[in-house]
C-alpha cells in the first residue's frame, strides 16, 4: 500500500511540474534553483536547475568510443582469465571462451536469426517470438561479415555499446556538462549487470537505439526521432517509451498554456502537424512485430500467450511484483544463489530507483524523470521476473540522476564506483559460472 501511494506522490507532483512548464498559471516556465531562500510551494514546482551546457567535440567523442571498446575487452579479458582458472582442461580455443558467453537468451537468438522466427520450434511450437526481432536481424547482418555466430553476436554487442556510448556522451554533455556526462557514463559502465552490454543479448543494442533517440530530442529532430523510435520498438517492448520522453520534451519546448494565452493556438498546432507528427512514427516497429506473430502463427499477440504459458509472465500491478519478490525472499525454501542472484538485488535496486526519482523530480528535466517512472512500472509489473537487474541497466535516467547527485559529493562518487564495480565483477563471474543471472 506504502508503495502505491508513493508512487501516486510522485505522479501527481510530476503532472503538477509538467502543467507549469507548459505555462500553467501564467507564470515562467521555470525558475532557477538559487539554493539561498526557501522557495514557495507554487516555485518547488516551478523551479528548475540550471546545468552548465558544453557541446561534446569530435575529439571527446571518439574518446568515448575508444574507452567503451576497451572497456568491454577488459570485461571479456576478465571472463577468459575466470574461465582459464576454472579449467582442467590441457587446451583452450576460442569456441571454448565464446561458449562461456553462450547461454540463457544467447542461442535463441543466435538460432532466430539463423533459422528465422517460422523455422524455429520447440514442442511443435514458436515459442521464441516473445524475442523482439531488431537484434537477430541485424545480427544475421553481421553474420555475412563473421562467420562465426557467437562471435558475430559479441561484435555486435560491443560496437552498440560504443555508439551508444557515444551518442548518450553527447546529449548529457549538452544537457548537464562535462563533468556529469563522465560520471553518468562510468555509472553506467560499473552497474552490477552492466556486464550484459557484452552479452550475446539484446541490452546493447536497445541502450544504442534509445541514446540516439535521446540525442535526436535534445535536437528536437521530430522526423529522427520517429525514425529511431522504430528502431527501439522493434528491439524491446520498452522502446515504445521513447514516443513519451518526444512527446514530453515537445510539450515543453511548445508550452500550449503560454501560447494560449498568447494567442498563438494557431502556430502550436502547426508545430503539432508539421513536426510533432513524426514522433507517432515510433509505434511502427510494435505494429512489424505485431505482424510478425501473425505472419507465424495467425495471431498478432500470440507471444502474450506464449510469455505466460511458457515463460510464466504475467501482467501485474507492481505492488505485486514486489510481494512476490518478498515471498521468496522470506520463503525458507529459496536458495541463497536465487537470493544473491534475482531476488535481493531486485528489490534493492527497486528502493533506490524510487528514492533517485523522488531527488530527481525538483531538479531534472520531466522526459528523464518519466522514463525512469514508467520504465521503472513496466519491468516491475509482470509476474516470475528473473530478470530484474539486467533491465534495469537500461535505466539510463537512474545513472543520470545519481552522476548529478554524485558531482556535488565526489569522495562519494568514487566509493560507489568501487562498490558497483566489485559488485559487477561478482556477478560476471557468476553469470560465467552458469548462477541464475539472466
Amino acid at each position: 500500500m506504502i508503495w502505491s501511494i508513493l508512487i501516486v506522490i510522485l505522479i501527481v507532483f510530476w503532472f503538477i511540474r509538467l502543467g507549469y512548464q507548459m505555462g500553467y498559471g501564467g507564470a515562467a516556465a521555470s525558475v532557477p534553483h538559487s539554493g539561498k531562500k526557501p522557495l514557495l510551494l507554487r516555485h518547488i514546482f516551478q523551479e528548475q536547475v540550471s546545468y552548465p551546457h558544453e557541446k561534446a567535440s569530435p575529439r571527446e567523442i571518439l574518446a568515448v568510443i575508444v574507452m567503451a571498446l576497451l572497456l568491454r575487452l577488459a570485461v571479456y579479458l576478465v571472463g577468459l582469465i575466470f574461465t582459464l582458472i576454472h579449467s582442467d582442461a590441457a587446451a583452450f580455443s576460442l569456441d571454448d571462451f565464446l561458449y562461456t558467453w553462450n547461454k540463457w537468451d544467447a542461442p535463441h537468438y543466435i538460432t532466430i536469426a539463423r533459422d528465422g522466427y517460422a523455422g524455429y520450434m520447440e514442442n511443435g511450437e514458436h515459442l521464441f517470438l516473445v524475442f523482439f526481432p531488431l537484434y537477430p536481424w541485424i545480427l544475421k547482418f553481421v553474420h555475412i561479415f563473421i562467420p562465426n555466430w557467437e562471435l558475430a553476436c559479441l561484435t555486435l554487442s560491443t560496437v552498440s555499446f560504443a555508439v551508444g556510448c557515444s551518442f548518450f556522451y553527447a546529449v548529457l554533455s549538452e544537457e548537464y556538462g562535462r563533468s556529469i556526462a563522465r560520471k553518468t557514463l562510468v555509472l553506467l559502465s560499473v552497474f552490477p549487470f552492466s556486464f550484459f552490454f557484452g552479452a550475446m543479448m539484446t541490452e546493447s543494442l536497445f541502450f544504442c537505439t534509445m541514446a540516439i533517440g535521446f540525442y535526436f530530442i535534445k535536437k528536437h529532430d521530430w522526423l529522427s526521432v520517429g525514425l529511431t523510435g522504430i528502431f527501439c520498438s522493434l528491439s524491446r517492448v520498452q522502446g515504445i517509451l521513447l514516443l513519451g520522453v518526444a512527446g514530453v520534451e515537445f510539450l515543453t519546448t511548445y508550452p500550449f498554456f503560454t501560447m494560449y494565452r498568447e494567442k498563438r493556438l494557431k502556430e502550436f498546432f502547426k508545430h503539432v502537424f508539421t513536426e510533432g507528427i513524426f514522433i507517432l512514427l515510433a509505434p511502427i516497429g510494435n505494429l512489424i512485430y505485431f505482424y510478425l506473430n501473425y505472419r507465424v502463427e495467425g495471431n498478432p499477440f500470440q507471444f502474450t500467450i506464449y510469455q505466460s504459458e511458457h515463460w510464466f509472465h504475467d501482467t501485474t500491478y507492481f505492488t505485486s511484483c514486489l510481494e512476490e519478490i518478498i515471498g521468496y525472499l522470506t520463503n525458507p525454501g529459496t536458495s541463497n544463489t536465487l537470493i544473491m542472484c534475482i531476488w535481493l538485488p531486485e528489490l534493492i535496486l527497486f528502493v533506490i530507483t524510487i528514492v533517485l526519482l523522488a531527488y530527481g523530480l525538483t531538479r531534472h528535466p520531466l522526459k528523464y524523470t518519466a522514463f525512469l517512472l514508467v520504465y521503472t512500472l513496466v519491468n516491475y509489473s509482470v509476474t516470475f521476473l528473473i530478470s530484474g537487474g539486467r533491465y534495469m541497466s537500461c535505466a539510463f535516467p537512474l545513472f543520470i540522476i545519481g552522476g548529478e547527485y554524485l558531482d556535488r559529493h565526489p569522495r562519494l562518487y568514487h566509493g560507489v564506483v568501487i562498490i558497483s564495480a566489485m559488485t559487477m565483477a561478482m556477478y560476471l563471474t557468476g553469470y560465467l559460472s552458469g548462477k541464475q543471472i539472466m
